[in-house]
């Protein structure tokens, strides 16, 4: 089992100054509509404001600072490693393992500074071909109205300003021994020592992707509340509404923040120390889907093309993958990785390397994303070529049974082990049959509409003729492992037996009111189990699938009790999302969770379209705005009351 390579902190930007007096009326804030962070406090000076962005425009950060009156900024600026806050001083164990971590790949730091620049450089010992060998970054300051004095040790020393504006950029090497310093200079250079004006081109970037949906479910008044406010007054027999559109729009946001040439991985693209949760990787066998489902009903349907260049970047590892494990032809995604899509995730008591249905979920999201845009040259291009080679590895992996019908073997549902078993190596995963019954007849749809395949298509009808039927067990669930030899294991976190449901109702289930029964218990009793009493229970996605599942049946009741978790357990207080109870940073249900609100409210596949299919009692009217449909279609607006 080898970790991936994570994102790790560049650099801080270390501001110290001092105050006069008692520091009071000190408050945060983050703007939405514009990517602003804001911090404002006084002392007996009168009142400061800090405000930093991250530009979509130029691609640099920018911080300015302002006080009360002409000459009041006094401070010291430098570009040092990250220091962990004084709050993991409760958790030594991540310190430690931080500081080590720092220790042992990190060398040849160097912090310098002129009058109107800050610059930070050090190299990475393990660096091998290929890999990032060094970083460099510069900060350009601008102290208006004040003066300005460089310290020996790279410190920055400003006294008597009227505000300061730093634009900070960071360049990774390939070869330590061309600097980038230049090149960031005179960049930095170019750009407008106006705070205002460089907001305005990102925010007007920025913005438009944020502005695309508006959720109102009748919070009202309560939006005047502090967030702190909004989750004390929120509960599981009373969610506030409020709060729930607030997340709505955090999570929208935290999404858009993280999406740029890459997709969110587990803490999007942020890191507090050097050793990140499961080393915030891309973990694809539940974690990257949640983050990235709401994409395109979510109406940003250009951020899906940040999953797809990804997992085309990543293509040749995955062919190996299916050669060297599998001795197949086309490809196997593995459950975990970043820079390379090798599949080395699996140990004794981790089967991570024989998850199949990885590269076949990956393809949903590219056919998906013609059915939202109506691409033909995308589906041509890059679609069809994938689900094609998701194909040709099942056309070699899969084998006759007895019966007639194919054996999945060896396969994993997704980190959970059989109730009667103690490996997680299994065989007939319901997951990954559900998964390649999806990508034939996509693939067989795809091809008709593009003109191609026609010797293949028979091939591909009469695999799908020999699939293996969804099965039901003594409790009246669906069963995680098509076989009477493997029983469930349902107080597990994942509830990866539920995949024909994430995304839309096949007409297999919809058309079987046995099976539709069978997948509601098996939603009901997961919640009954793994969430028992609302105390119990971890991993917010695995509440997201269920919501997703139970929005697809048009169940909204249940679908309203999933989000009563996911409202009140997830969310800490400057809206960042949790993978834990209130713990452990992570985007899963950034994307997840307005995917389970949007599809309660409208339901879409080609040429239908299915307004408030899950609707709860608890609202009983509201409105949405801006959900993007299969078909190429955009619901500009939809309200609704209690009539």
């Amino acid at each position: 089992f080898m970790y991936p390579d994570f994102f790790v902190p560049a650099f801080d930007l270390v501001i110290r100054s001092e105050a006069r007096g008692e520091v009071r009326d000190y408050a945060r804030a983050v703007d939405f509509q514009t990517g602003e962070a804001i911090v404002r406090w006084s002392d007996d000076r009168g009142a400061f404001e800090r405000r930093v962005f991250v530009s979509r425009e130029d691609g640099v950060a920018v911080l300015q600072i302002t006080g009360p009156r002409p000459g009041a900024i006094d401070c010291r600026l430098r570009l040092d490693p990250r220091q962990p806050s004084d709050e993991f001083n409760n958790d030594s164990d991540i310190l430690s393992s931080s500081k080590e971590m720092f220790r042992e790949h990190v060398a040849n730091i160097e912090s310098t500074a002129d009058e109107s620049s800050l610059m930070y450089r050090n190299r990475y010992t393990k660096a091998y071909p290929g890999s990032i060998h060094a970083l460099e970054g510069f900060a350009r300051v601008v102290a208006e109205g004040g003066m300005t004095e460089a310290e020996a040790d790279g410190t920055l020393v400003v006294k008597g300003a009227d505000r300061i504006l730093a634009l900070v950029d960071i360049r990774l090497l390939d070869d330590p021994s061309k600097s980038e310093f230049g090149a960031m200079a005179a960049s930095l250079a170019e750009l407008p020592a106006d705070f205002d004006r460089l907001l305005e081109g990102h925010a007007r970037l920025h913005g438009e992707l944020f502005n695309r949906m508006r959720l109102d479910l009748g919070g009202g008044a309560d939006h005047q509340r502090t967030t702190e406010e909004l989750l004390e007054a929120s509960s599981y027999e009373s969610m506030n509404r409020a709060l729930i559109e607030k997340e709505f729009d955090a999570a929208r946001y935290n999404i858009i923040s993280s999406t740029g040439e890459l997709p969110p991985v587990l803490q999007g693209v942020w890191g507090g120390t050097y050793v990140p949760g499961w080393a915030s990787d891309f973990t694809h066998n539940g974690n990257v889907p949640s983050a990235i489902a709401s994409y395109l009903m979510g109406n940003m349907p250009e951020l899906m093309l940040s999953y797809t260049s990804y997992i085309e970047s990543i293509m040749p590892g995955m062919e190996i993958n299916a050669r060297h494990l599998f001795g197949a032809r086309g490809i196997v995604l593995p459950s975990r990785t970043t820079t390379h899509g090798y599949n080395n995730a699996f140990n004794a008591d981790f089967a991570g390397g024989m998850w199949v249905g990885g590269a076949g979920w990956a393809a949903h999201f590219f056919y998906d994303y013609y059915i939202y845009t109506g691409d033909r040259e995308f589906l041509a291009e890059h679609a069809l070529p994938i689900m094609e080679r998701a194909v040709l590895f099942f056309e070699d992996y899969l084998y006759d049974g007895p019966d007639g019908r194919f054996i999945f073997t060896p396969t994993q549902s997704p980190e959970n082990t059989p109730g009667n078993s103690n490996s997680q190596a299994s065989f007939n995963a319901t997951m990954d049959v559900a998964v390649a019954k999806e990508l034939l007849a996509n693939t067989i749809a795809a091809s008709r509409e593009l003109g191609r395949n026609e010797q293949k298509i028979p091939l591909w009808e009469e695999m799908l003729t020999k699939m293996p039927d969804y099965l039901i067990d003594e409790k009246g669930v669906i069963k995680e492992w098509l076989t009477p030899r493997l029983e469930n294991n349902d107080s597990h976190r994942h509830s990866s037996q539920l995949y024909p449901l994430f995304d839309g109702l096949p007409e297999e289930i919809a058309n079987s009111a046995e099976l539709r029964s069978a997948f509601k218990k098996s939603i009901e009793h997961k919640l009954d189990t793994h969430w028992k009493n609302n105390q119990r229970g971890f991993m917010s996605f695995g509440l997201v699938q269920l919501g997703q599942a139970a929005a697809s049946l048009g169940e909204g009741e249940l679908a309203y009790r999933c989000l009563t978790h996911l409202v009140n357990r997830f969310w800490l207080n400057n809206l960042a999302s949790m993978h834990n109870h209130r713990s452990l940073f992570n985007m899963d249900i950034s994307g997840g969770m307005p995917a389970v609100i949007i599809k309660m409210l409208v339901a879409s596949e080609p040429g239908k379209i299915k307004l408030l299919p899950a609707l709860p009692r608890a609202w009983p009217k509201g409105s949405i705005e801006g959900v993007l449909c299969r078909g190429e279609i955009e619901i500009t607006s939809l309200t609704w009351d209690g009539e």
